[in-house]
C-alpha cells in the first residue's frame, strides 16, 4: 500500500470511475487500502479500467459497475450492488460529468447546458440520494464531489461549465448540513488544469496547428492563466486530494471545497 492516508476496509464508490479524473481518485483510493467500485455507463470501458487498476493485485479490490447517472433506476440498482459487494459503503465520490466544448453564454447550446446540468448537478444528487441509506454512520462515512476550477476563477468561454460547477458548490455545502446529523461529511475537490487523457488529445491538437509542442502548449496556458505553481497538475495529485477528503486525517472536515488548481484561482479571503 502507498505511503499516504490509511483506508483500509473501507468501501468506495467512484461514479465516472472509467477515465479521466475518477480513474485517477479510484487508483489513489485503492492504493491507501480501500476496496473501490467504479461506474461508468460503457460496460467494455469500465471492465477495461477494472482490470486496469487490478494489473499485478487483487482483481478482488474492484468491481465494474455499469451505470447511468442521468436515470434514477440505474443509479439506485447500482448503489444495491455496490452495498451487497462488501455489506458496507463508506465513501461517495461524485466524479461522473460532461466536458461542454468552449463557448460564450450568448452562444451555448439550450441543450447542451440542460444535459450538463442533467449528469453533472443533478446526477450528484441522485447519486447521492441513492448512497445516503448505505453510508456508514460511525464516522467513516463522506461524499467527496469534483467540481472544477471554473466556479472560482473566470477563464474565457467556459461560463456554461461555470454555472454548473457552481451549482455543485452550493450542493456541496447544503448537502453537507443535512448529512451531518447522520454522522457523514460533505466536501468537494475543485481540481484546475489537469493532464487528463481529454486534455492531453486537445494539447496535442493545439501543438500541431500551432507548430509547438504539446508541453509547449500547457506552458503557455498556465502562464495565460496565471498559474502560481506554472504548471499543470497531474492526474495522481487530485486523487491524492480526493483520498486525503475521504480519509480520517479529514475527520473534522465538512462542507468544505479544496482548490487543487495549483493557484489558479486566488481567492482573498
Amino acid at each position: 500500500m502507498a505511503a499516504g492516508w490509511n483506508l483500509e476496509g473501507r468501501t468506495a464508490f467512484v461514479t465516472g470511475g472509467s477515465r479521466g479524473l475518477g480513474f485517477a481518485i479510484a487508483q489513489a483510493l485503492l492504493e491507501r487500502g480501500a476496496k473501490v467500485a467504479i461506474a461508468a455507463r460503457d460496460e467494455a470501458a469500465v471492465k477495461a479500467a477494472a482490470g486496469r487498476l487490478t494489473a499485478g493485485s487483487d482483481a478482488e479490490g474492484v468491481l465494474p459497475v455499469v451505470a447511468d447517472v442521468t436515470d434514477a433506476d440505474s443509479v439506485n440498482s447500482a448503489l444495491a450492488e455496490v452495498h451487497a459487494w462488501q455489506g458496507s459503503l463508506d465513501i461517495l465520490v461524485n466524479n461522473a460529468g460532461p466536458q461542454l466544448a468552449p463557448t460564450t453564454l450568448d452562444k451555448v447550446d439550450e441543450e447542451n447546458i440542460a444535459s450538463a446540468f442533467d449528469t453533472k448537478l443533478i446526477g450528484f444528487i441522485r447519486v447521492s440520494q441513492a448512497a445516503l441509506p448505505f453510508l456508514s454512520r460511525t464516522g467513516s462515512g463522506n461524499i467527496v464531489n469534483v467540481v472544477g476550477a471554473t466556479a472560482h476563477a473566470l477563464i474565457p468561454n467556459t461560463g456554461p461549465t461555470a454555472i454548473v460547477n457552481a451549482g455543485v458548490v452550493a450542493l456541496t455545502s447544503y448537502l453537507a448540513s443535512e448529512a451531518a446529523p447522520s454522522n457523514i461529511r460533505v466536501n468537494a475537490i475543485s481540481p484546475g488544469m489537469t493532464k487528463t487523457e481529454g486534455w492531453l488529445t486537445k494539447t496535442e491538437a493545439m501543438a500541431k496547428q500551432q507548430g509547438k509542442s504539446a508541453e509547449e502548449v500547457r506552458a503557455g496556458m498556465a502562464k495565460g492563466l496565471g498559474i502560481r505553481l506554472d504548471r499543470w497538475a497531474e492526474t495522481a495529485e487530485i486523487g491524492a486530494a480526493a483520498a486525503f477528503l475521504a480519509s480520517d486525517d479529514a475527520s473534522y472536515v465538512t462542507g468544505q471545497v479544496l482548490r487543487v488548481d495549483g493557484g489558479l484561482s486566488k481567492p482573498v479571503a
